[in-house]
């Protein structure tokens, strides 16, 4: 006979899902917030949703949930947040803090940092609700903690960055260089970089309001070319904390 206690049950769609949860904390911040305050965390939640049904997916580590998924989505045009429950939100807010709203949003200082401090208090509330354990409930307040801090940080860094080539870049150049790199020591007036596609490290001067805003271990993007005085900033992209 087949041993039918080892057969896992094919998921369903989660009661209640993200969609539900997310709904029920923002009606309950409704409560304490004052309208402006109230329409920033709208505006967070509403950014963490298109996160989630954008690559939510990715994330899926059993294939029975990529199959249910796959059917709703293809078939029935349910999004991610109407699929999955809220425990899938925990493993999405480094992706969604660090990189969604870093790279797929125009957001100022002050939307980053409210970013951060909306998912401390939905992680928070998810653990209070019972809605993820208490491990990931501090987890996840770490992440968020650090995003609030940081990524206002990196947005400003991203704009001294863009100024400084803007105005100083160089008008000849003899070699290039386009990658992301990680800032692997910082000196006064000096970045130590080493880049993802590429061995080694180079050195850049830049000024020292910007090296006092570097952080090691954080990633810029950057298109550099080479001087008889060295390596200078020609363009510049996106700061991505570490």
């Amino acid at each position: 006979m087949r041993d039918t206690g080892k057969v896992l049950p094919f998921p369903t769609v989660a009661q209640p899902s993200i969609a539900d949860v997310l709904e029920r904390f923002l009606k309950d911040q409704r409560k304490r917030l004052k309208p402006r305050t109230f329409h920033r965390y709208e505006e967070v939640i509403d950014l963490l949703q298109h996160c989630l049904n954008g690559y939510g997916h990715h994330d899926l580590d059993r294939s029975s949930e990529v199959t249910l998924y796959e059917r709703l989505y293809f078939q029935k045009n349910l999004e991610f947040c109407a699929i999955f429950g809220p425990d899938k939100i925990p493993s999405a807010l480094y992706n969604f803090l660090n990189y969604f709203m870093i790279r797929k949003v125009m957001a100022s200082e002050a939307l980053l940092q409210a970013a951060g401090t909306v998912m401390r208090k939905l992680v928070n509330w998810l653990g209070e609700h019972g809605h993820i354990g208490k491990e990931e409930a501090l987890n996840g307040d770490k992440v968020a903690s650090e995003a609030t801090r940081e990524l206002p940080a990196a947005e400003r860094l991203a704009r001294l960055l863009y100024n400084f080539a803007q105005h100083y870049a160089p008008r000849h150049w003899t070699d290039e260089l386009d990658d992301y790199f990680t800032i692997e020591e910082v000196q006064p007036g000096v970045l130590i970089l080493s880049g993802a596609t590429m061995s080694g490290v180079v050195e850049v001067k830049v000024p020292l309001e910007i090296s006092d805003h570097c952080k090691e271990g954080w990633m810029v993007n950057l298109l550099l070319g080479k001087t008889p005085q060295g390596w200078s900033i020609l363009e510049t992209g996106n700061v991505y904390p570490g």
